[in-house]
C-alpha cells in the first residue's frame, strides 16, 4: 500500500469527489483533527460514525440527532386527595397518568418517578389544598429523593383563604436508581384541623422529565 502527500485535493468546480468504491473502508486515524463546514454522512471518525442519527459536534464530539426529553411523566389526581394532619409531610399519591414515556412512574402502589437513565431532569410538582372555611398558618410542597426531601416551597399567611396552591420545581441530576416523590405539609393554629387536596383537574401536578443537554 503506498502513501500519497498532498497539501491539498481540489476538483474541478461543480465535480463530485469520490473517495473509495462501494466495500471499501475510509478511515481517518484516532487524534487527527477534522475541519469541515459542513455535515459528514457515512465516514468513520476515530471512535464515533456519523450517519443518519449519529453526527460529529462542532466541539469534536459524537451527539445523537433526534433525541427527545425521556424518559418524561405527567400525573395528577383523579379526584380528592386524602386528608392532611397538622404538622406533618403526606406522600402525594398522583393516581392518574396522563403521559409516561417507559412506564417509569408508579401510580397504583408507591407514587414515585424512577427515569432509570442517568441524566439532568427538571421536576415540578402543584396541589391545592381545599382548607373550607379554616387555612392553614404554613403550606409546603416538597419533592422528594430516594426518599428525602430534596426541594420544598413555603406559603405562610395569617389570613383565611378557603383554596390555597402551592408549587415547586427543581433540576436534579439523577443516577440510573434514583427516585423521586411528592409530598405535601400544612401547619395550623387548631392541631384538631385536616385539610384535604381539592379536585380541580390539572391543577394539581407532578412532571418530570430529561433536559438534554
Amino acid at each position: 500500500m503506498s502513501k500519497i502527500f498532498v497539501d491539498q485535493v481540489d476538483p474541478k468546480t461543480a465535480t463530485t469527489l469520490t473517495l473509495g468504491t462501494s466495500g471499501d473502508t475510509v478511515s481517518i486515524p484516532s487524534g487527527v483533527t477534522l475541519s469541515t463546514g459542513s455535515a459528514i454522512a457515512t465516514a468513520s471518525l476515530g471512535s464515533g460514525t456519523a450517519s443518519s442519527s449519529t453526527f460529529l459536534r462542532g466541539d469534536s464530539t459524537w451527539a445523537t440527532a433526534g433525541e427527545n426529553n425521556t424518559p418524561a411523566f405527567i400525573a395528577k389526581y383523579s379526584g380528592n386527595g386524602s386528608g392532611f394532619a397538622n404538622g406533618t409531610y403526606v406522600k402525594l399519591s398522583f393516581d392518574s397518568e396522563v403521559y409516561d414515556s417507559g412506564s417509569t412512574y408508579d401510580p397504583t402502589t408507591n407514587y414515585r418517578w424512577t427515569p432509570g437513565v442517568a441524566g439532568k431532569y427538571q421536576l415540578y410538582a402543584r396541589i391545592i389544598f381545599q382548607a373550607g372555611g379554616a387555612s392553614p398558618n404554613q403550606a409546603r410542597i416538597a419533592i422528594y429523593k430516594n426518599g428525602s426531601v430534596l426541594q420544598y416551597s413555603r406559603w405562610t399567611t395569617a389570613t383565611t383563604i378557603s383554596d390555597w396552591t402551592v408549587q415547586t420545581s427543581h433540576m436534579d441530576i439523577a443516577n440510573t436508581t434514583d427516585y423521586y416523590e411528592a409530598y405535601a405539609y400544612q401547619e395550623n393554629a387548631s392541631s384538631s384541623t385536616t385539610f384535604t387536596i381539592g379536585n380541580s383537574g390539572l391543577t394539581n401536578l407532578f412532571y418530570g422529565y430529561r433536559i438534554i443537554t
